[in-house]
């Protein structure tokens, strides 16, 4: 359903020629998943390697996801209602779309791979919190 909804967005863009509102009930979950998977669709500078390390800064960290409540780093209950692996399944599409069209990317698994060892690892301060005042 996410990557449906994305490619319905790229084709009102690139196909209607037209805007397109993405809004999703509180706007920092499958708002992110939608508009970084459209553009991944739309641009190919996207689906660089710079390029995509430009997306999740853009869609995902300076728009405030909200990784420590999602990711819960730090947070020893685990059946906290407000984890979720919206950054997961955002990968898990972005891997979808490179086994489907995998000349139209500069990446591979790899480095998807490497972002979620980062992701969990917290060895970097990049997905810790969940806005540029907390990092």
């Amino acid at each position: 359903l996410i990557l449906a909804g994305a490619l319905r967005i790229a084709d009102k863009v690139e196909s209607g020629k037209t805007s397109v509102v993405v809004h999703c009930s509180d706007g920092w979950d499958r708002t992110a998943q939608l508009t970084s998977l459209s553009l991944l669709m739309l641009d190919g500078y996207y689906r660089t390697i710079r390029g995509f390390e430009v997306l999740v800064e853009k869609e995902w960290l300076s728009f405030g996801h909200r990784f420590q409540l999602r990711v819960g780093h730090g947070d020893k209950n685990h059946a906290d209602a407000d984890r979720s692996p919206v950054f997961l399944q955002f990968i898990d599409c972005v891997w979808q779309m490179t086994r489907q069209f995998p000349t139209a990317f500069e990446f591979n698994e790899y480095f998807l791979i490497t972002i979620l060892d980062h992701l969990y690892s917290c060895l970097f301060g990049t997905f810790l919190c969940s806005s540029e005042q907390q990092r």
